[in-house]
């Protein structure tokens, strides 16, 4: 217990891990888990972050027992290829999706707060000069690494204290099933092939029609699924660890601390974060449609992604849907029957204005919408921050100076300037194309991040004598090829679902691959020779 407390308080690098993966992705992925499969899926997160900080605790181990970064061990002992192909992949990731976060950040302000008549940009730069000033600290000195330690610190926190408020008075409304909470996190990979159990009755009382729903649910849930664990680590989080690091002063002897701080600063706030988001969201919307329909059935909430469900049933209904207008589609729809259109409504995507609204019966319904809307912002805002830090990190690397100030503040403030513009670049049209080649690339590198992390951890050429052996290096192994595996099926599955771009990405996974492993073997076996 001395260790541990003494551990906890000189940790730091896992904490900026952990702003930065508590972020949009994971609000997104934990709220649509607990829509679709309930407190069944409550083992998919924390599964996703065992194998994930596997993987950042063997990069740890590396970056702590070299000289070099990862970046330019991999130059030397993999390949260059993979080495700029993870750095760019790091960038473009920031640049793209910084401002994703501003997006959110913003729809609170205006949402939550109710400052829908102030002007956007004025919202996102403002968000974007508040996250660039904090990453200033840290670039001051180590004064300035703890003081920006501390704000991630407390951002965390209050993520984590207003989901627990909403799964608090969830569980105090008597809205939790607890047993299922205990099973909910037994893993259980037939939800990628079978409806969660508990849509098997309501999905029975479509009569006919579940032939048209049973495999909605289940694609959807697949999707979900695999796009919720994809969202656990990203690829900027892989390049972002070993900087950190440095920038803490570690070395050798901090091996275990790094662990540690793995476990306490990301691993258990993320999967503490993560539940009570499933929790909240299960015993708020799963197979319920109050917030969605009105007594006699018609959408109240959210009809835009509701009607898109019940599309595909109007169909069934007739010949040819597009010989009429979107107005009599509806009309058609709203005369479905009613299980088909509570069907509609419990599947149909939440968002966090709705999450919100279970801290109502404790605080009234104007102060939930501001307490839940503060903890998503803080959420936003961090997130922002540790986009800019990996991107200042990158840049600084690119340019063959990783110690020095003025590349890190100028790579620090591109993803800043692209979060500014947040309005205009994460909408619509715009968000597409910027979002689904960002999605690819990073979907197509994460697996050949961890590649890299395999091989280097493996790398005679990379640890000499600091190499891990014997059978703790069996268990590593056998850890992180799990971990590789479930990241590579996981970036297949996603990139067969994006069309060209995506088959460009599986081409790459595929090449890359093979560069890796063959300038690997021929690297190592020069050196033994």
């Amino acid at each position: 217990m001395t260790k541990l407390l003494k551990y906890a308080k000189q940790s730091g690098p896992g904490w900026l891990q952990a702003a930065v993966t508590l972020g949009g992705g994971s609000l997104v992925g934990a709220l649509y888990l607990g829509v679709i499969g309930g407190n069944g899926l409550l083992w998919l997160q924390p599964l996703a972050m065992v194998f994930g900080v596997v993987m950042l605790a063997s990069l740890a181990y590396v970056t702590l027992s070299t000289e070099d970064t990862p970046f330019v061990s991999t130059c030397k002992h993999i390949s260059p290829v993979l080495a700029w192909a993870w750095l760019l992949a790091t960038v473009i990731a920031d640049c793209v999706f910084c401002p994703a976060q501003a997006s959110l950040g913003l729809g609170i302000v205006q949402q939550n707060f109710g400052l829908t008549d102030v002007n956007p940009y004025v919202i996102t730069i403002a968000l974007s000069v508040i996250a660039f000033g904090v990453v200033c600290f840290y670039s001051s000195g180590s004064k300035g690494v703890a003081t920006f330690e501390n704000i991630l610190k407390i951002m965390v926190g209050i993520v984590i204290l207003c989901f627990f408020g909403a799964a608090a008075v969830n569980m105090a409304n008597g809205n939790v099933d607890f047993p299922s909470l205990f099973t909910g996190f037994i893993p259980n990979f037939t939800a990628l092939f079978n409806p969660a159990a508990t849509l098997e009755a309501p999905l029975a009382a479509t009569g006919e029609a579940a032939s048209y729903w049973a495999p909605i649910i289940t694609d959807s849930q697949r999707n979900i699924i695999i796009g919720a664990f994809g969202a656990v680590v990203g690829i900027n989080m892989t390049f972002l660890l070993p900087y950190t690091l440095k920038k803490k002063g570690w070395g050798k002897g901090e091996r275990e601390l790094s662990r540690y701080d793995l476990a306490l600063g990301l691993a258990i706030p993320f999967m503490i974060a993560a539940s009570l988001l499933v929790i909240t969201s299960s015993a708020q919307f799963h197979v319920k449609d109050a917030d969605i329909l009105n007594a006699e059935g018609k959408p109240i909430a959210l009809e835009a992604g509701y009607y898109k469900l019940l599309e595909g049933r109007v169909a069934m209904e007739t010949d040819d849907i597009s010989q009429f207008t979107e107005s009599e589609v509806r009309e058609m729809a709203d005369a479905l029957p009613l299980a088909d259109r509570q069907m509609a409504a419990y599947l149909t995507k939440r968002d966090a204005k709705q999450l919100a609204s279970a801290l109502t019966p404790l605080v009234g319904e104007k102060a939930s919408q501001l307490i839940f809307g503060f903890g998503i912002l803080a959420m936003a805002l961090s997130t922002m921050i540790v986009h800019m830090l990996m991107n200042g990190f990158a840049i600084s690397q690119a340019a063959g100076k990783p110690e020095a100030k003025t590349p890190f503040l100028i790579g620090a403030a591109i993803p800043a300037l692209t979060a500014s513009f947040a309005p205009f670049l994460w909408a619509g049209a715009n968000k597409t194309a910027m979002a689904v080649p960002a999605s690819v690339i990073a979907t197509t590198l994460l697996p050949i991040a961890y590649l890299i992390f395999v091989l280097l951890f493996n790398s005679k050429r990379t640890l000499g004598t600091e190499i891990v052996t014997g059978k703790n290096r069996v268990i590593v192994n056998i850890l992180m090829l799990i971990g590789l595996f479930l990241a590579g099926f996981a970036s297949v599955w996603a990139l067969l679902s994006k069309g060209t771009p995506g088959l460009i990405g599986l081409i790459g996974l595929g090449v890359l691959t093979a560069i890796g492993l063959i300038s690997f073997a021929i690297k190592n076996k020069s050196s033994e020779a």
